[in-house]
């Protein structure tokens, strides 16, 4: 559930010492957020800052974010110029003109992905009523260049683990007397994931063979959390429903309620 309360009075910088960043913001905005989503609402008009957390981004990665435009069920986001580079402190950063549509609302503004040196990354969003862009451009460029990275706080077992899992693919290989079955988990550092699910299968009859394939795939959202003192990767599928399974690290194996998977770097994700 979102919360919502004021930036303090007087104080213009906010600092997330969880995902290891500040950025300076009029201390008039409302804050709200909900998992890694931050949202700064001006208390006097449409403008607005949206920051998505996402650790592991790459250049690459953030540059086909950019000029690939984003849409959700509340947002649609629409590049309408070139991608420039955008100096911050202990990181770097892209930034790009954009149109949107924010809750039903046609807005201009400028999106940016900075990607912190110590692994932390974040795309920020501000924009304002289309008639009123031109009076908030220099207030919205001010703030994606306040962005200031800092080490983390090592927190909870559970956002450590999201660190570690955030871009990894989980990989599960299981072999019975005559069936295969492999399972890929891909953890976007968007909070996403893919999930695909292959099993094969042969069975021997008096007149021969018979071999059988099936393959499925779902996708949704993604977080770890701390359950009993027990860290949990729990998956948001796109039909509702949900699935979690308690995390393991015995020896430098990782597991998911007991069963062992590879992690290796995924590349299914932007």
């Amino acid at each position: 559930m979102a919360y919502i309360m004021m930036v303090a009075a007087k104080a213009h910088a906010y600092t997330d010492d969880e995902l290891g960043f500040s950025i300076d913001i009029d201390e008039s905005y409302q804050l709200s957020r909900q998992y890694d989503v931050i949202r700064f609402q001006s208390a006097g008009s449409d403008n607005v800052v949206i920051i998505k957390n996402w650790p592991g981004l790459t250049e690459e990665m953030a540059k086909d974010y950019l000029l690939g435009g984003y849409q959700d069920d509340v947002i649609a986001v629409v590049a309408s110029g070139d991608v420039s580079k955008q100096e911050v402190e202990n990181g770097s950063g892209l930034l790009v003109d954009v149109m949107a549509i924010v809750q039903r609302k046609l807005t201009k503004g400028l999106a940016a992905a900075f990607i912190g040196n110590d692994g932390q990354g974040m795309v920020l969003l501000a924009v304002a009523a289309e008639s009123e862009w031109d009076q908030f451009r220099s207030e919205a460029k001010q703030i994606a260049s306040s962005v200031v990275f800092k080490q983390p706080s090592a927190g909870p077992d559970a956002r450590d683990w999201y660190y570690m899992l955030a871009g990894k693919s989980l990989v599960f290989r299981g072999e019975s007397s005559d069936t295969r079955r492999k399972e890929i988990l891909h953890l976007c550092g968007d909070g996403g994931f893919m999930h695909r699910l292959a099993t094969s299968s042969m069975q021997d009859s008096g007149t021969g063979s018979a071999f059988g394939f099936s393959s499925k795939s779902k996708s949704g959202s993604w977080e770890v959390v701390d359950v009993d003192g027990v860290s949990r990767l729990v998956l948001h599928y796109g039909d509702g429903s949900e699935e979690s399974a308690a995390i393991e690290d015995r020896d430098g194996r990782f597991s998911l309620d007991g069963r062992r998977y590879i992690i290796a770097r995924t590349r299914h994700c932007r």
